[in-house]
């Protein structure tokens, strides 16, 4: 039976204690085990909510390992898959003495394309491209001579956003496939092929959702008995980036670079090329210049997006539309000339057809399915999505009904409720063959280990004054803790303030330092931010969105979590404001049913961060004081771990001044 075989790897003198030294008896870990065995042998479908420090990667690696199923394993981000693969998976099989052949399968535009750098290289000196990007794209010429899978992860100083990815990595749009001269030599193949020989798959929710799309990766999921969903919470918003329909700034941009790149390549003469490109940059930066200032988002409920004029945007409207136009008449008769001009083509003819669909004005302000708007966040994006899950079930349909294979569903934190059924719902998967759920609580003594303040002092989070407040009181806290912080806020615009604010009083007082999101990628902040912690002068750490997930710093590496907001959905948010609205005229609240839960959701994960080890201690400091006066802080408080309250800043700084000590004594110990 798998669930002896479970209990006996997990009992004291078992195989993962023996050889794993940090590994304790948990029996929530067991627990989880327990019923992944039970899944994976019924064909059944599990959803499990495990609390920090559970060990939910043991808890379902060591029963696949023990079945001898196949497996595809997804996670939210490729930071951890690769923990999966380098570190989780390799641990498991070593103690467990049980081999079992993995491949790490990413989506195209984490993998080097030869064809695209090939054709960027060439046409660069052409288009008067910056120097800089010329020498980068030599640089990465080099690399490519080196690199036996082409993963760009390798290039540690490329950031996630760099402007350099573009030429040198494919996406769906682009890629020639068959067509494409490199093919035989493609990083992407090899990465697939890879996976198809492999028994278990290591994969990220936004490849398996696109998959979902173009069945490109299909081969590998028949094929897979077992499949796992690690941090699952995030399956519903990859649905909604990949399958609403969608352009942007960026899909104009891209296309107009593509064919100023390529088009001359195949087709000098035949076309204006130069004014073809120019065309759609221009449609581009005209939508950018009707940004309201300040505005996040535009809904879109009637004829015109909120807060445009009526007259410009019919402008910019038919200036895009003539600029898709002309570029699809250009590419359509010269597209035989070459794979890559038919692949502009059906890019060009692809956004033109969904930016008719989506500018089409609404024939009335009645409540509909579907919710449309414009983000104007870093650069604009037109979408429209239904709202409801419908496109998380639709990527989803059908597999955990299929005969033989059994699924898990995974995460700290997946919802609210008891027996997880909004999780379930979302999904669809209520009415699955064999449902099971369990929630599994942290073993964690947060009480004894971490304490809570919340300031009631600080400006409203709306003032214009909150982010320099926060961060001044944090530098204050800083300079005792010898830094080991990390703050998290809710907006760009808070770690922008927050840091800088922090750089100016850490130039008066040195001992520690700033790092920032977008300074440089994740992977790299964070080795900095351990780096610094290790030796005598530490570091604060700001950031947003990706921090509030996937940061595992335990030990005395973070001992001081702030999180700037609470952190509640913006209330323009076309998505929510329009669930909201649905609600209201059913006699709901959408306040209690949508907003309040996203934030029990992503306060928990955040606060997720600090105590990663049954030996970790420190304090979380909520700057919000809306969790003290607002009616629904009670909710909030009781979602969180039970934790030592601090009531004044005086505790606050006393707990501070307790860890250095405690810290500066047993290093002391460890010297001697």
């Amino acid at each position: 039976m798998l669930s002896e075989r479970v209990r006996s790897a997990f009992s004291i003198g078992g195989g993962l204690t023996t050889e794993i030294g940090e590994l304790r008896k948990r029996d929530g870990q067991l627990a989880m085990a327990l019923a992944v065995g039970d899944t994976i042998e019924d064909g059944a479908v599990l959803v499990v909510e495990a609390g920090t420090g559970v060990g939910k990667t043991l808890a379902y690696l060591v029963p696949l390992l023990l079945s001898g199923r196949s497996a595809l394993l997804s996670t939210a981000t490729q930071a951890l898959q690769e923990q999966l693969a380098l570190r989780d998976i390799p641990q498991v099989m070593q103690a467990l003495g049980l081999p079992v052949k993995v491949a790490v399968l990413k989506g195209r535009g984490s993998y080097l394309c030869l064809h695209r750098l090939g054709v960027a290289r060439q046409s660069a000196s052409g288009l008067r491209v910056d120097p800089a990007l010329m020498s980068a794209l030599e640089q990465v010429h080099r690399w490519s001579r080196q690199t036996v899978r082409g993963d760009l992860a390798e290039l540690t100083t490329l950031d996630e956003r760099s402007a350099l990815r573009p030429w040198i990595s494919s996406t769906r749009d682009n890629c020639l496939g068959a067509d494409c001269p490199s093919a035989g030599d493609c990083h992407v193949n090899r990465a697939r092929r890879a996976a198809a020989a492999a028994d278990w798959v290591v994969i990220n929710h936004h490849v398996l959702v696109a998959d979902r799309m173009e069945a490109a990766l299909s081969p590998h999921l028949p094929a897979a008995s077992v499949v796992v969903f690690d941090e699952a919470h995030a399956l519903s918003g990859v649905a909604r980036d990949l399958l609403a329909p969608a352009v942007g700034r960026g899909n104009l941009l891209s296309l107009a670079r593509d064919i100023a790149a390529q088009a001359p390549l195949w087709a000098r003469g035949q076309q204006p090329w130069a004014l073809v490109a120019l065309g759609l940059e221009r449609a581009a930066l005209g939508i950018t210049r009707l940004a309201p200032p300040g505005q996040a988002q535009s809904r879109w409920q009637a004829s015109v997006p909120e807060g445009l004029d009526a007259r410009a945007w019919a402008v910019a409207v038919h200036q895009t539309s003539q600029a898709l136009g002309a570029s699809v008449q250009a590419l359509r008769s010269t597209a035989d000339a070459a794979p890559d001009l038919r692949r502009l083509l059906a890019r060009s003819e692809t956004l033109s057809s969904r930016w008719s669909g989506l500018t089409q004005p609404l024939v009335t302000d009645a409540p509909t399915d579907t919710a449309r708007w414009i983000g104007w966040a870093g650069s604009w994006r037109l979408q429209q999505a239904p709202l409801d899950d419908s496109l998380l079930r639709q990527a989803l349909a059908g597999l955990h009904q299929e005969p033989g294979r059994s699924w898990v569903f995974t995460s700290s934190t997946l919802c609210h409720e008891a027996n997880l059924s909004g999780f379930t719902r979302r999904l669809g998967l209520s009415d699955a063959r064999r449902l099971r759920s369990l929630k599994v609580a942290s073993p964690f003594d947060h009480a004894r280990q971490s304490a809570l303040y919340v300031p009631s002092d600080l400006p409203e989070p709306g003032h214009a004054d909150h982010a320099v407040a926060l961060a001044d009181r944090v530098a204050a806290w800083v300079s005792r803790l010898g830094g080991r912080t990390l703050v998290l806020c809710t907006s760009l615009r808070a770690v922008s303030r927050i840091a800088a604010r922090l750089r100016e009083r850490q130039a008066s007082s040195g001992g520690w330092q700033v790092l920032a999101q977008g300074e440089a990628a994740k992977r790299a902040l964070l080795a900095r931010f351990k780096e610094a912690g290790a030796g005598e002068s530490g570091a604060v750490l700001v950031g947003s969105a990706s921090f509030w997930e996937g940061v595992d710093l335990p030990g005395d590496l973070l001992q001081l979590l702030v999180i700037d907001k609470l952190p509640f959905p913006s209330p323009d948010d076309p998505l929510l404001s329009a669930l909201a609205r649905r609600l209201r005229m059913a006699g709901q609240s959408g306040f209690e049913i949508h907003y309040l839960p996203i934030a029990i959701q992503a306060l928990r994960q955040g606060v997720g961060r600090l105590i990663r080890s049954e030996n970790d201690r420190g304090m979380v400091v909520v700057g919000d004081r809306r969790m003290l006066t607002r009616s629904y802080g009670p909710a909030l408080m009781a979602s969180l771990p039970l934790m030592r309250w601090l009531e004044e800043e005086d505790q606050l700084l006393a707990a501070i001044d307790e860890l250095v000590l405690t810290r500066a004594s047993t290093t002391d110990s460890h010297r001697v």
